[in-house]
């Protein structure tokens, strides 16, 4: 039983963290970021739209606190059934991830409204430095995402030559194969194609470039980590840990997304006081 409770305990957490705490830093970053570069936007839209954003999470939320208590109650059996609480449990992550999209898609949409509006002497044109991959990620980090997909992919080989019933290693491994091009072709873009933002300082776009390219490896170590323990976990018939590992997993890639609103809320600030954030 210690594995239900267990899952109980991260679902509890994923609900706070996703639905309740991440909505509100994201609100505090909107704020700033407008401030600072969206001068030619209706702050009564912003602040429509951000109320919106925050009712349709806190929605979301109440509804996990409803899940919560139907797995509290269906857990509770010795021989509870793995498969209902994988399927609630992810049509409910998805439900959680809707907003954040529908919030990026309404950013998008607001940065080039407020650009348009914008007279022509607000707008920055400060040229970005171009940067080594080095001079934002420290050479650790880069050496642990290479030595994780190494080891990853000598796992699920050694697996495959023992193998078990309903062995998923090679799906696993064209997902993580996958994630971690597109996380390297991410950072190639970041680091040399950025679209320059015209109402963003240059000091702005220096953090925005190395906060999104260390989250990018970030997110890599994580799904390596993360398919590494689901095959292991089917390797040692321990299934029902899955679902406490994804919820934990989640959690950890949403505190990793928003570790860029920190960074880049903490800058927009400084330069809407004009001054440089302390180190």
């Amino acid at each position: 039983m210690i594995e239900a409770y267990a899952f109980l305990a991260a679902f509890t957490v994923q609900i706070l963290v996703v639905s309740v705490l991440s909505p509100a830093w994201l609100t505090r970053y909107a704020r700033a970021k407008a401030e600072a570069q969206l001068p030619g936007l209706d702050r009564k839209s912003l602040e429509r739209l951000l109320t919106a954003y925050r009712a349709a999470n806190m929605g979301i939320a109440v509804l996990g606190l409803g899940l919560l208590g139907w797995l509290f109650n269906h857990m509770q059996s010795p021989d509870w059934d793995i498969r209902p609480v994988t399927l609630l449990h992810g049509g409910y992550t998805m439900l959680q991830i809707l907003p954040f999209a529908l919030a990026g898609l309404i950013g998008e949409w607001a940065k080039k409204k407020a650009l348009a509006q914008s007279p022509q002497e607000v707008k920055r044109t400060a040229s970005l430095k171009r940067r080594g991959l080095f001079d934002v990620v420290s050479p650790f980090t880069v050496f642990l995402a290479v030595l994780g997909y190494a080891l990853f992919v000598a796992f699920v080989v050694y697996i495959r030559q023992h193998p078990f019933p309903g062995f998923t290693g090679y799906r696993s491994l064209s997902a993580v194969t996958l994630v971690c091009t597109l996380n390297a072709f991410a950072v190639y873009f970041l680091l040399y194609h950025r679209r320059k933002w015209p109402l963003e300082t240059s000091a702005y776009r220096v953090r925005a470039v190395g906060v999104q390219i260390k989250l990018m490896f970030y997110v890599s170590i994580a799904v390596i980590v993360f398919q590494s323990l689901n095959l292991a976990l089917r390797l040692l018939d321990m299934l029902r840990w899955a679902p406490f590992v994804m919820s934990v997993y989640f959690v950890i890639i949403i505190l990793l997304c928003s570790m860029i609103g920190f960074a880049l809320r903490r800058q927009a600030d400084a330069d809407r006081l004009g001054v440089s954030p302390a180190s």
